[in-house]
């Protein structure tokens, strides 16, 4: 049984590669000038469409065009009018019939002029609309609130069949249909949401988020792209397929585009790697579009061979398995057409691909004017093989050696650029100014398509680093610690035992940050409350001590320069501290003895404190916490106090601290 599976399907694979391999494309610039035609009409800029469909007269995708594009402007110009003659129901309603033209897709230029039209209806009197104009408008409304339900908008969408029904009542029935439908998927919807996402999904497991964002599907006639994707997300990672090349394997780019986002920091190139993957989703959907309809299959396969071609700029490590994909994909396609007509056996003297090649360097030299560097480039790469078996190709392509030269060389600086831009980015990060100013004092040397653009890039950025102030700051912040106590007393030459006590402080410090250096310096001030006692032969308790003040620091911190203000860094703390007692209290339980007079305690307790600890700086916000000590410097008392001896005798007493500080600041 395995051994006929293994067979079936190595028969298949074969079978898909052979008719990759024979597929003939004689026009495989078509897709390129399709898809920038396809821009210029997504714009509005219908006679520069016009100009590039009519390119291919013979094509029957670009024939269809063609034809649409007269209907378009006859869309247009009756459309303008009504608009002009404040009819906006109407012209909306005239607007919308471009969504009847076949394979024609969403177009941002009519989709731009409908949403206008709803301002201009929104801004009057709705009462004032007719039975079939407030119908017209409650069509779109209704239009909208589906896209919305899509992209999970319950609220909008809520908004947008509510206004469907106000605007329609019962005056038609399909109508009613929609926002009465609409209405009750976006109730369910947003029960939906309230039950499984947001924080209600923060305490499940991979498994258990599965499962209840497999039941959205329960809500009858809607479809989420976003969670549908987010599903295989958590299925591929259940299945232990987490990687980028595991990922790959599943020929699924709404996949692959979210793992790359996801995993931006672990990924190289990532954001040059997104970008490719939704050029290459973009093209797909164009494709899914084109493939409805089987007159277009020439355009189609161009289009597959841009994407195969398009393969070679992705990562090592996922190239051959996404060319795999669309190369399975483009067969399955194959096998739905008529058989090609076989190739007749080619001449090599003739130069059957040379009017392809002179249209392709026509837009090869439109995306070069228009600094398209990448686009151009490829177009250019796809553009030579027409010469392929062309006696005099060598010929050819030395007229156009200049063309090659000059995308190769702004090629070369875009690249160059890119790399002094990621380093001055980095630089950024740390506060470099003077490093920053050296990259862009390079950039002087690099000459690419957009000259002016490139110069004040570099002046910009020169008056920036002028004016940087290296990435550091002043910053107040919030502090508090509490810490053991460890005192030593004595009266005369006799030590008292002592048990070990605590402090507690709080207040506000004034700290220099600077990422890029070694050190950093801080002052305090904290309100401070210690409290600790002596004991007796048996444990008891004989003296109580308590003293409030205010605590004055200074510190200096040490930690490795040119850190990422962005992440965790740690530091070692350095520094004196000085306590200026404001009220004191003393009680003798065995002589029944009590005082208050901070005049018997030095004016000020000067301490050595160091620590080591962890923190996070930003601009805006940061935080740290600190293990710290502290050791006192001298006596805490005079050297006679009545109340602590009778007789007269010396006394010392003072303190060590040991504890743990912390500080957050929000501005």
């Amino acid at each position: 049984m395995r051994l006929t599976i293994y067979l079936t399907f190595l028969l298949l694979f074969l079978n898909a590669g052979l008719a990759w391999s024979q597929e003939k494309f004689t026009k495989k610039e078509l897709y390129s000038v399709w898809m920038i035609a396809e821009e210029k009409l997504d714009a509005g800029k219908f006679n520069e469409a016009l100009a590039l469909y009519k390119s291919y007269p013979r094509d029957s995708s670009f024939m269809l065009r063609t034809r649409q594009i007269n209907v378009i402007n006859e869309l247009v110009k009756e459309g303008e009018r009504l608009y002009k003659k404040e009819q906006y129901a109407e012209a909306l309603d005239k607007f919308k019939e471009y969504r009847k033209l076949r394979d024609i897709g969403t177009l941002r230029f009519f989709e731009d002029k409908i949403e206008d039209c709803l301002n201009q209806i929104n801004k009057g009197n709705l009462s004032e609309l007719t039975s079939q104009q407030r119908v017209i408008t409650g069509f779109e409304f209704a239009h909208r609130g589906r896209q919305k339900l899509s992209k999970l908008d319950t609220t909008g969408a809520k908004s947008d069949f509510t206004n469907a029904k106000t605007l329609g009542g019962n005056a038609n029935s399909t109508l009613r249909e929609q926002y009465v439908d609409g209405l009750r998927i976006a109730d369910e919807l947003s029960k939906w949401g309230s039950k499984n996402l947001g924080n209600a999904a923060k305490t499940r497991s991979s498994y258990e988020e599965l499962k209840a964002l497999e039941t959205y599907r329960d809500i009858r006639n809607i479809d989420i792209p976003e969670i549908e994707t987010r599903i295989r997300e958590l299925s591929s990672g259940l299945d232990g397929k987490e990687s980028l090349p595991e990922i790959a394997k599943l020929c699924d780019i709404d996949l692959l585009i979210r793992h790359v986002e996801t995993n931006k920091s672990t990924i190289k190139t990532s954001d040059f790697l997104i970008t490719r993957l939704k050029e290459f989703k973009s093209t797909r959907q164009k494709i899914d579009i084109l493939k409805k309809n089987k007159t277009n299959a020439e355009t189609v396969r161009s289009a597959y061979t841009s994407l195969i071609s398009w393969t070679d700029e992705l990562p090592a490590e996922i190239r051959s398995t996404m060319k795999g994909c669309i190369q399975n994909e483009y067969s399955s396609y194959v096998a739905t057409l008529p058989a090609p007509p076989t190739p007749r056996p080619r001449n090599t003297a003739d130069c059957s691909g040379l009017e392809s090649f002179t249209r392709g360097i026509t837009l090869v030299r439109r995306e070069l004017s228009n600094c398209n560097i990448v686009r151009s480039k490829r177009l250019w790469r796809e553009t030579v093989t027409f010469l392929n078996g062309c006696n005099n190709a060598a010929a050819i392509l030395k007229s156009y050696a200049s063309l090659n030269d000059s995308i190769s060389r702004f090629a070369e600086s875009d690249s160059i650029l890119t790399g002094y831009r990621n380093k001055i980015e980095d630089f950024n990060k740390i506060g470099e100014c003077a490093r920053t100013a050296e990259i862009y004092e390079q950039m002087k040397s690099v000459r690419t398509c957009n000259q002016a653009a490139l110069d004040q890039e570099i002046k910009n950025g020169l008056d920036l680093a002028k004016n940087c102030k290296g990435g550091s700051w002043w910053r107040p912040q919030l502090i508090g610690s509490f810490a053991a106590v460890m005192p030593e007393y004595s009266v005369g030459d006799v030590k008292r035992d002592m048990a070990t006590g605590w402090m507690a402080s709080g207040g506000i410090a004034l700290a220099y940050i600077d990422h890029k250096n070694l050190a950093e310096f801080l002052v305090g001030v904290e309100y401070f409350k210690t409290s600790f006692y002596s004991t007796g032969s048996t444990g008891s308790t004989l003296e109580d001590f308590t003293i409030d003040g205010v605590n004055v620091s200074l510190g200096i911190k040490l930690h490795l320069p040119n850190t990422n203000p962005g992440k965790l860094r740690p530091y070692v703390r350095f520094g004196p501290e000085l306590q200026v007692p404001l009220s004191y209290k003393y009680e003798n339980h065995s002589t029944f003895t009590e005082s208050d007079d901070v005049a018997d305690l030095q004016k000020t307790m000067l301490f050595l404190s160091g620590g080591l600890g962890v923190e996070i700086q930003k601009v805006h916000f940061g935080a740290f916490l600190e293990a710290f000590g502290a050791a006192g410097l001298g006596s805490i008392y005079k050297s006679e106090v009545p109340h602590l001896s009778t007789t007269f005798q010396k006394i010392e007493a003072g303190f060590n601290k040991f504890g743990v500080k912390i500080g957050v600041r929000f501005w």
